[in-house]
């Protein structure tokens, strides 16, 4: 049997008003995602369990079929498994956004959590620099994918209880005073000395970063594998480090796509292509776009209507063209999480998922691929994990 999952980030959302009441997913147009959700198994799955934090890497560890609860030990140490850097049971890993602070009179405040989404070569430069500067033999900071990038703290497990260190997303706090949102905690000084450091390196450098922020710190996690878990092998298709590096620990090997941004000019042709070159008897491809998450958390609604009709036209229609000349093949279409164009940022709740089977294909129920469609099934996976089970395992009946 031959396995696909395609995910893409943050696609949930809620009713707009300016969709005349309808969400995201409602109101794109999505004719693929459409019939699958007409002629396959719809419903609903609880990808964030209550006691986590809400976002990718609980998302993704659920869809993986891995608890959370059990699995979940901090967003970083997936994000550095993803850039190849290796880090051991003692270190502390910490995701490093390149940022740009602003002003509200004299008040500062964090304008951009992304500082504008900057090049490849920019972020490599200003993290290098970062490095020499600020790095020493405790404390590393690695190049990731733009504004995305890992701090390292060696032996940090050691010498600071990582479950008292208070730290913030900064997609969480557009606009807000970032004095109120400062590392916080026993160990907390080094990081707020590092960021203020970075400040003095970077204030100059570039009109849109002024400095670093860190969160999402972990230490390394202890995951079983698919092959493990499934007999599956396979691949993970992302442009994200965390999505990759979580891959990585599952088992599956990553692919390198030219030209995949995590953003809405990613290449989805490319993306489709992994797909088919990678997929064989017995494996699992977890193929992840990013670009809806990115709209939502920019606050730009058109955006996300248009990420969203990308990847039914350029991925999903596609996929569904070359599984139906598969024997033996069943593809998951889910999202990870929602991320409220209101909000800003990541949500729990359940969120829609759809199974389609070209070999087996149901009765059609006139259905859509949304948040209201799904309810109406009354299908519910309220532990986002058991998911996966359902795939793999109804799939070999």
């Amino acid at each position: 049997m031959k396995y696909v999952v395609v995910q893409g980030d943050g696609m949930a959302d809620h009713p707009q008003e300016e969709l005349s009441g309808r969400t995201p997913l409602e109101a794109a147009e999505t004719p693929n995602m459409d019939s699958i959700a007409s002629t396959g198994v719809l419903g609903r799955v609880t990808t964030v369990p209550e006691g986590t934090p809400p976002g990718s890497a609980v998302g993704n560890l659920s869809l993986m079929g891995l608890d959370p609860k059990k699995y979940y030990t901090g967003r970083a140490p997936l994000e550095a498994k993803g850039l190849g850097v290796a880090i051991e049971k003692t270190d502390i890993a910490f995701r490093c956004n390149l940022v740009r602070f602003g002003k509200n009179g004299i008040t500062e405040i964090m304008e951009d959590y992304s500082g504008g989404h900057p090049s490849q070569q920019l972020s490599n430069r200003l993290i290098d620099s970062l490095d020499k500067e600020l790095g020493n033999e405790e404390f590393r900071f690695y190049p990731g994918v733009s504004y995305r990038n890992v701090l390292i703290w060696k032996g940090g497990n050691q010498k600071a209880n990582l479950e008292d260190i208070n730290l913030t997303p900064p997609h969480d706090i557009t606009g807000e005073p970032v004095l109120h949102y400062l590392p916080e905690g026993p160990g907390s000084q080094r990081l707020n000395e590092l960021q203020n450091g970075a400040k003095d390196l970077l204030g100059g450098k570039d009109d849109e970063i002024n400095g670093v922020w860190f969160w999402g710190a972990g230490i390394k996690p202890d995951i079983p594998t698919l092959q493990n878990r499934y007999g599956l092998d396979g691949a993970v298709i992302s442009a994200v480090d965390l999505v990759r590096g979580l891959g990585s620990y599952a088992g599956l090997s990553p692919v390198e796509v030219k030209g995949a941004t995590g953003l809405i000019d990613t290449n989805y042709e490319g993306k489709v292509q992994a797909v088919k070159d990678n997929i064989a008897d017995d494996s699992l491809i977890y193929l992840h776009i990013e670009a809806p998450d990115e709209a939502s958390h920019m606050g730009k609604l058109e955006l996300k209507l248009e990420a969203i009709e990308r990847i039914d036209r350029r991925i999903v229609g596609p996929l569904i063209e070359y599984l139906r000349e598969e024997n033996d093949a069943r593809l998951l279409l889910a999202t990870d999480h929602i991320t409220g164009i209101k909000s800003r940022t990541h949500e729990r709740g359940p969120v829609p998922f759809a199974i389609f089977e070209p070999q087996r294909t149901g009765k059609d129920s006139r259905n859509d691929f949304s948040e209201k469609s799904a309810a109406k099934t009354g299908r519910v996976f309220p532990n986002g994990h058991e998911l996966m089970n359902f795939f793999i395992l109804e799939g070999q009946k």
